[in-house]
């Protein structure tokens, strides 16, 4: 018996074995195609450094090697703080610039073309990462699939460019990983991940704070709700989620977010009198493209900032007095449309309708089995995925109302785009925590064919726009 059950764990990891090699060999010819288009879209379609933000991030890689003191500030800690990614202009953020600071006596043309490759490689080495990861947690035809729709449906557009975008998408998506697995179980240390991930974030771009406002909008309400359960059942409810963990947990987020983020935050309090100043948040406000400019111009510093009232400053109060809350309501409706039509669907957004599907007919394949609970050796338990989809949906319509807001300004904003990855692998992940329910039940067979054809429709829809794209590449 001992000698068959060896037998057996050694034929298995044999075939485990061979499964990964055939991933990573895919991977491989996968990343080829990727860097062939990569290539292409550097040196063939983005020539001009001119352009905004490239010319704005070319400048910030000079400023962010330059001492506080050349900046306009005396820093507390001195060399400590000048090391770390600190300095923004409200507009470029500090960690792509900070990451090319060897560059910094190179000329503006050498700083744009290492620029855009440093960017690329850097993405890039994020998403291997990525797929690494989502090899460990998924099926290794979910994880090629999702991999594949994230990678060719949005990063790749913008790794040419010299730009913090993809960055940004990437280190969003990892921290939104640990906020999905926050809401299955909620260890410690993952509070401390979450938080570093979100301050990584926040140095590419600050705008995570919707992501912020439905993590914890969400657990919240769970809060409440495992109180009422635990109070009306009247019997201690077993979770791998802990309700006390939570305000140890959001100390430990905090303290590694500021630890991440508190150069950068103690530069903006010193230059303009905000630690969060960022100027799209008063861009989103304004009526027009030319009115956001002009007060960019206008208030450029702490001086000009500070000496504004309540009225005069762009934002909801100013907003609701000059045309009432109705139209804030319309305009961020309208424009939330809009975003979803030019920065969402306009962007790969078949990809994320397929997701969808998929989330959809294996969601239907678990709902029938926990419906026949009588009929199974083995109880479908339930999973978080409803805790899961409310925090999509909190973080979406928040993201969408705030970028609606601005859409007459800022009408394809990175925020929303950066929307497409978290709803992907929200999709994917339930698919596959259901599909993993599913197991020693009768219904194991139909739920892993049925979820590796539609894995598999979405790799071969992709390899197919791939093998057309080599006959004919177009930068």
């Amino acid at each position: 018996m001992n000698t068959l059950a060896a037998g057996t764990k050694k034929s298995r990891r044999k075939k485990s074995l061979l499964l990964w090699a055939a991933y990573l060999s895919t991977l491989v010819i996968y990343a080829w195609a990727y860097g062939y288009f990569g290539a292409i879209l550097i040196e063939e379609a983005n020539l001009d450094r001119t352009t905004h933000p490239q010319a704005e991030l070319i400048e910030a890689v000079y400023l962010s090697a330059r001492p506080s003191e050349e900046l306009g500030r005396k820093s507390t800690l001195g060399s400590l703080s000048d090391s770390l990614p600190r300095y923004t202009d409200g507009t470029v953020d500090p960690l792509l610039p900070w990451l090319m600071r060897r560059y910094s006596s190179a000329p503006p043309d050498t700083v744009f073309e290492k620029g855009k490759w440093f960017n690329f490689w850097l993405s890039g080495g994020l998403l291997v990462v990525l797929a690494l990861a989502a090899a460990q947690a998924f099926s290794l035809s979910g994880a090629l699939a999702l991999i594949l729709m994230g990678g060719f449906g949005v990063i790749l557009e913008r790794s040419g460019y010299f730009s913090s975008d993809a960055l940004y998408f990437l280190l969003l998506v990892m921290a939104w990983l640990c906020a999905l697995s926050l809401i299955r179980r909620n260890p410690l240390w993952l509070y401390g991940a979450f938080g570093l991930l979100l301050g990584l974030s926040y140095l590419a771009k600050p705008m995570i704070w919707p992501v912020v406002a439905g993590f914890v909008s969400v657990s919240a309400i769970r809060s409440i709700w495992e109180a009422v359960r635990h109070r009306r059942d009247r019997i201690e409810v077993v979770d791998e989620w802990s309700a006390s963990n939570q305000f140890v947990g959001f100390a430990m987020a905090v303290a590694a977010f500021l630890l991440v983020t508190g150069p950068r935050l103690s530069y903006a309090a010193t230059m303009y009198g905000d630690p969060f100043h960022c100027d799209q948040k008063y861009a989103v406000w304004c009526d027009s493209l030319e009115e956001a400019n002009a007060f960019r111009r206008d208030h450029p510093d702490r001086a000009s900032l500070s000496a504004l009232t309540e009225e005069e400053v762009p934002g909801p109060v100013r907003f609701i007095r000059q045309h009432g809350a109705m139209a804030l309501a319309k305009r961020g409706l309208t424009g939330g449309l809009h975003q979803v039509e030019s920065s969402i669907l306009g962007r790969g957004g078949w990809l994320l309708i397929y997701g969808l599907i998929v989330f959809i007919v294996i969601g239907l394949i678990h709902r029938r089995a926990a419906r026949h609970q009588d009929r199974e050796v083995w109880r479908v338990r339930g999973t978080s995925a409803r805790w899961m989809l409310l925090f999509l949906a909190a973080t979406g319509s928040i993201s969408l109302f705030y970028t609606g807001i601005g859409d007459p300004v800022i009408p394809h904003n990175a925020m929303t785009t950066s929307l497409f990855l978290p709803i992907l692998v929200t999709f994917i992940w339930i698919a596959e925590r259901y599909r993993r329910q599913l197991r020693r039940t009768s219904y194991e067979v139909l739920v892993n064919r049925t979820y590796l054809v539609l894995m598999m429709g979405a790799i071969l829809w992709i390899t197919i726009r791939i093998l057309f794209s080599l006959k004919s590449p177009v930068a």
